[in-house]
């Protein structure tokens, strides 16, 4: 288990503006803290996933900070973990930084204002954020006290958090996290004298007075900066897994890990709802079509459910931009595979997946990324996922158009056989779309006693509409679209609109 969250805290790391690594350090500090207050052997082992966890929120907070931010969402995310979002003068200070900074003059004071105006939605993004963390956590089996370390991780000492708690109403798992995150990134940023002054200014605002002064008892041994210090610090923090019931998986529960990662992935883009399991439905049948062997067919399941993990890494004003991309964003755009393989590779159980993943955006000849193989250099599974992944994005393309239908998208990639794609492959999906039989339409069973008009909402929530674009789009009035929001908030039992369509992606019914 530590290996698969450890690889998964190196993309979720990225995805919230840090460098890879972050967890797993702030982990090393935590556990530290844990032990200097004595913890139970329970309370380490939540507190040591709940760090490797602790950003697996991030896509939501990306999806919303995107549109207004105009810029890189990622490192302005990053930024503020160095500041105290709570303080007016920083949070103005941030603002400035980072909204829209090649705008014009004229157009970038617009772009502020509107950004300013959204602030009052900064506590639905900060519960975004958690609830998607505690929802992943849940369904990768982890226990209830996990759950709400991440449920309530930004939550404050002096009660200016997401969900109103003060003092020692918030778990103590969820304040070790608060502070040791803030210690992290201010001594990556700035050094040791940094991140011991930020402690002690944010002790009884920010951070937990207790939480501070057992990290500074535990600051005084060498040894804990010394290890900091280590360019890769992962094989230590393995090693510091307390021993729990979690600690094993077996090798099926890997289709749950692929499975949470895919919408943790896919939560990054409101065009890309769906796209990862709809991606690995598509492999799988080409596979099989192929004939080949199920071990292999679990594989490319996998690695068409992560294969975009990457994206986690490119900032949302690259992956939603409309016209053409330049230089510089291309390259950041052509890595993302490069980063899929890299995580991945990291738990020996998935070096297959990861090699699979890795070359989803090779081409047969030769012209692809980020290694450039050639045909004969390609391994058929790769050429799968090639051919689903390139097919189920020309499906997606137009999210608030009519879709294309699925042959019409097969007859658009046929003159690129031979370049693109494998001619064995795309003959296997035609034969599958050829062959399928149209199924009888019928009524289906909603999850939660969600109802068809939810749907719908949540259909449009998912594309990032805001309530006055739903009202007009259902013709209903922005009250009704407001009371069917609550509503399915109550039902769902969350209280963001990012945990919403993660609720959507995890039932497929956005797809």
């Amino acid at each position: 288990m530590a290996e698969i969250l450890a690889a998964f805290s190196l993309a979720t790391d990225l995805g919230a503006g840090q460098p890879m690594g972050h967890a797993i350090r702030a982990c090393y500090i935590g556990m530290h803290i844990a032990r200097e207050m004595r913890l139970s052997i329970q309370e380490q082992a939540e507190l040591y996933y709940s760090f490797l966890l602790m950003h697996s929120g991030c896509t939501s907070l990306s999806l919303a900070l995107a549109p207004l931010i105009k810029g890189d969402e990622l490192a302005a995310i990053g930024d503020m973990s160095l500041r105290d979002g709570a303080n007016p003068v920083e949070l103005m200070q941030w603002v400035t930084r980072y909204v829209a900074p090649d705008a014009p003059l004229q157009a970038r004071v617009l772009h502020i204002i509107e950004m300013l105006a959204h602030s009052r939605d900064a506590v639905d993004h900060q519960r975004g954020t958690c609830e998607v963390a505690a929802r992943i956590a849940q369904r990768l089996g982890m226990p209830q006290g996990v759950q709400n370390a991440l449920l309530h991780y930004l939550d404050r000492w002096d009660r200016k958090g997401p969900y109103g708690l003060r003092g020692s109403q918030i778990p103590l798992a969820a304040r070790l996290l608060q502070a040791a995150l803030k210690i992290e990134a201010m001594y990556t940023a700035h050094g040791r004298r940094e991140a011991e002054a930020v402690a002690l200014e944010r002790k009884g605002k920010m951070l937990d007075p207790q939480v501070v002064e057992a990290f500074l008892a535990a600051a005084k041994n060498p040894d804990l900066w010394q290890n900091l210090a280590k360019e890769d610090l992962q094989a230590t923090v393995l090693d510091m897994e307390p021993d729990s019931l979690y600690r094993y998986i077996d090798e099926a529960k890997l289709d749950d890990v692929a499975l949470a990662i895919a919408d943790f992935l896919d939560l990054k883009s409101p065009a890309t709802g769906g796209h990862s399991r709809k991606t690995a439905e598509v492999a799988e049948a080409i596979a099989r079509r192929m004939g080949l062997p199920q071990s292999e067919v679990v594989n490319i399941r996998r690695a068409a459910l992560v294969h975009d993990l990457g994206h986690v890494a490119v900032p949302g004003s690259i992956l939603h931009k409309q016209g053409p991309l330049g230089e510089a964003e291309r390259e950041k755009l052509r890595l993302h595979p490069y980063y899929t393989e890299r995580i991945l590779s990291r738990v020996p159980a998935l070096a297959l997946v990861a090699a699979i993943a890795g070359a989803h955006h090779e081409r047969v000849d030769g012209k692809g990324y980020y290694r450039g193989l050639t045909g004969s250099e390609l391994p058929v599974s790769a050429c799968i996922l090639t051919v689903a992944d390139e097919f189920q994005e020309r499906l997606q393309a137009s999210p608030h158009g009519p879709r294309p239908e699925p042959k019409q998208v097969l007859k658009a990639m046929q003159p690129e056989v031979g370049r693109l794609f494998s001619s064995e492959c795309l003959e296997a999906l035609a034969q599958e779309l050829g062959v399928a039989a149209p199924k009888a339409p019928r009524r289906r069973k909603l999850p939660a006693g969600i109802t068809e008009r939810e749907v719908e909402v949540l259909r449009l929530v998912a594309t990032g509409s805001s309530n006055r674009q739903i009202a007009q789009e259902l013709v209903l009035s922005e009250k009704t679209v407001a009371h069917h929001l609550e509503h399915i908030y109550n039902k769902i039992g969350i209280s963001s609109r990012a945990a919403a369509v993660f609720f959507a992606m995890e039932h497929e019914l956005i797809t």
